[in-house]
């Protein structure tokens, strides 16, 4: 009977959010837990400007997102920092997502690129530092634009500044 009712809020939720990402359904519970991530590499170093290096950390972050069953919804490496848009299921915190995108990433850009353990000598690809927000308040749609159109922003853009949220909404 409960899952009844659960199915019953469900179906009446989707149609008031009308999002295209489906709720996540557990045992006694269904939810939504998207989040905005964004980091950077340590010094803030632009690091990442390579084509090359670029798409080997896309690909790294999608093999992270199978092996945990975390849906990326939305993704940008940028030259100094990395944008990412995710369905967190329940099972995990904030920082355990934070600790398998950064920590797999650096071993896997070290192995690699074995170049950057020389501007790198203390082993530390990522700064400690970290971005997070629930986008509960804002349409998912908003922050994927976002994402997806930062690089030609902030090329159209004069002073090389970061946009921001309100620019795409």
């Amino acid at each position: 009977m409960p899952s009844l009712i659960l199915l019953g809020c469900y179906l009446l939720l989707r149609r008031q959010i009308n999002m295209n990402i489906d709720l996540v359904s557990g045992s006694h519970a269904i939810g939504q837990s998207l989040y905005h991530l964004e980091f950077c590499p340590k010094y803030r170093y632009n690091s990442m400007r390579s084509e090359h290096v670029k798409s080997f950390l896309e690909q790294i972050f999608r093999q992270i997102s199978e092996k945990y069953k975390i849906p990326i919804l939305a993704l940008k490496v940028m030259s100094d920092h990395v944008h990412l848009f995710v369905n967190i299921p329940p099972k995990y915190s904030i920082s355990q997502i934070f600790q398998y995108f950064k920590g797999i990433s650096a071993h896997e850009v070290f192995q690699q690129f074995p170049g950057f353990k020389m501007r790198y000598p203390e082993g530390h690809f990522w700064s400690k530092g970290k971005f997070y927000r629930s986008v509960g308040v804002v349409n998912p749609e908003t922050v994927k634009k976002y994402i997806e159109e930062q690089e030609d922003f902030v090329s159209e853009c004069k002073e090389k500044k970061q946009s921001t949220l309100i620019e795409f909404s």
